[in-house]
């Protein structure tokens, strides 16, 4: 009798690597498809994937959404907007999210967890890394915090029909005549075909050994100039070149974006890496997977159409329709990294915070919290609420995170679903993570856009800034109490 179909749940389900996974093993699987877009969940068609909505950035949606799941896939980078102003950087959005996924999926009793990150320099201070590959680096640490097991893919330039590599790639090479290769291209690189990452995905769906960080490749190494000018020659053309001295990154990220017909955001991230020099370490699952390994010009080949032009990217029309209705939904997301006070929980600094309001403001703003925990933010401690912050039953009891739902106030609409202000502490990064998500400012947009949002953000740095002192002051306390304790 034939053992039931494992039942995997995806987070990332509907992009480039997920869709080919999908498509290759669908029979073989039950999939769950994680995704906040509306758009992939009403275009689904008659497939294997059984789509699960749900907010990232929310612990319990991604706690619901991976019920049922034996293991669970994490291909998650937020590169992407996912509200119509977002205010931090990628780095911090995604700890947040690795956090949420790793949590929820220890909780939904998932038995293990596959992240695919990217290739980390062999000999490089960690100081030095890139922030993409520090983030890679950050999340694998947090996913492996917990109790599930992990297994961790590392893999560089991703190859095949559609990915954003290969089409910024070809569009170069059609695009440019002659190219200014800056110090960055000559650094060595290892990409590998999408189809081998599907065959490694594969192997460690089946095969529980694979347990740990491996290293995945399958093209020979090569600097990303030679691979312009060998894909040049694959496409019938002669790309003429001179190689320069200077990384000259800004200009890079825009020429590139510019003729590689690519955004900025993805573009940055590549062109970061590419600073380092990054090829795979041997490991059993390299080893297993190399030996059929597609070349590289065979990944070029697969990558274009009858007239040499990269193949589109399926998901073009839902970004595009997902882009208009983050537009028009006018929500705010906005998340900050602070410092962490030795031993402070959540709920001590959702306090601590609230009452800095006070004194930051000179009084102007003040808290006002009810036997509920009800939170609310007064002007000159009058009847007129700014906001109100509501607790939400998921963090009432909880160390590391204290959240809370906008429910009120002369500066927030009241929506469906409501926004929401958070604070999750990382005492293993001695940091902090401040965030709001799906808020939604009751003033005119264009007014909000150049007036509050701006005053939000001074505010939150000003926080951060006083946490920071505060930390600094326990440390010293703290030595000072050791040291006459030493006296004694």
């Amino acid at each position: 009798m034939e053992s039931p179909a494992k039942t995997i749940a995806i987070a990332g389900a509907s992009g480039f690597v997920g869709t080919s996974l999908r498509t290759a093993l669908g029979h073989k699987y039950k999939w769950i498809g994680l995704t906040r877009s509306e758009t992939v969940v009403e275009k689904a068609g008659a497939e294997e994937t059984t789509w699960r909505r749900c907010d990232l950035f929310s612990l319990p949606q991604v706690r619901t959404a991976l019920e049922g799941a034996d293991m669970a896939i994490y291909m998650v980078h937020s590169m992407l907007p996912s509200s119509r102003l977002v205010q931090g950087n990628f780095r911090d959005m995604d700890l947040l999210l690795a956090d949420n996924f790793i949590r929820a999926a220890e909780e939904a009793g998932v038995k293990r967890v596959i992240y695919i990150g990217g290739l980390i320099p062999t000999r490089e201070d960690e100081s030095r890394l890139s922030p993409h590959l520090a983030s890679r680096l950050e999340v694998e640490r947090v996913l492996g915090c917990r109790s599930v097991p992990l297994t961790v893919l590392r893999a560089g330039l991703i190859f095949g029909p559609g990915g954003s590599s290969a089409r910024m790639l070809l569009n170069l090479t059609r695009r440019l005549p002659f190219m200014l290769l800056p110090a960055w291209t000559r650094n060595r690189t290892q990409s590998v075909d999408i189809r081998d990452i599907v065959r490694a995905l594969e192997l460690c769906l089946e095969d529980d050994t694979y347990t740990g960080t491996f290293d995945i490749a399958g093209h020979k190494p090569m600097s990303y100039g030679d691979m312009i000018l060998r894909t040049s020659e694959l496409l019938g053309g002669k790309t003429a070149s001179l190689s320069i001295p200077f990384n000259m990154v800004r200009l890079s990220r825009r020429w590139v974006s510019l003729f590689g017909s690519t955004p900025t955001y993805l573009v940055g991230p590549l062109l970061e890496s590419l600073r380092h020099s990054l090829e795979a370490r041997t490991n059993p699952l390299l080893e297993a997977i190399m030996k059929e390994a597609i070349p590289f010009d065979q990944s070029v080949r697969d990558s274009i159409d009858a007239e040499g032009r990269p193949l589109p990217n399926p998901r073009q029309t839902i970004l595009k329709e997902d882009s208009e209705k983050l537009f028009r939904a006018k929500r705010v997301r906005s998340i900050q990294r602070m410092p962490l006070p030795d031993h402070w929980s959540a709920p001590k600094l959702s306090h601590t915070y609230a009452s800095w309001i006070s004194r930051f403001t000179l009084g102007i703003v003040r808290e006002d919290r009810n036997g509920d925990g009800i939170l609310r933010f007064r002007f000159f401690g009058s009847k007129l609420v700014l906001l109100e912050f509501t607790p939400t039953p998921y963090s009432a009891d909880c160390r590391y995170r204290r959240a809370y739902y906008i429910t009120g106030g002369s500066l927030a609409k009241k929506v469906d679903p409501p926004g929401r202000f958070e604070l999750r502490i990382f005492p293993e990064l001695g940091c902090l993570i401040t965030a709001i998500h799906g808020y939604n400012p009751r003033i005119p947009w264009w007014l909000y856009s150049v007036s509050q949002a701006y005053v939000h953000l001074a505010v939150m740095k000003a926080f951060s800034r006083f946490l920071g002192k505060l930390r600094a002051q326990i440390a010293k306390e703290s030595r000072e109490a050791g040291t006459s304790g030493n006296c004694d």
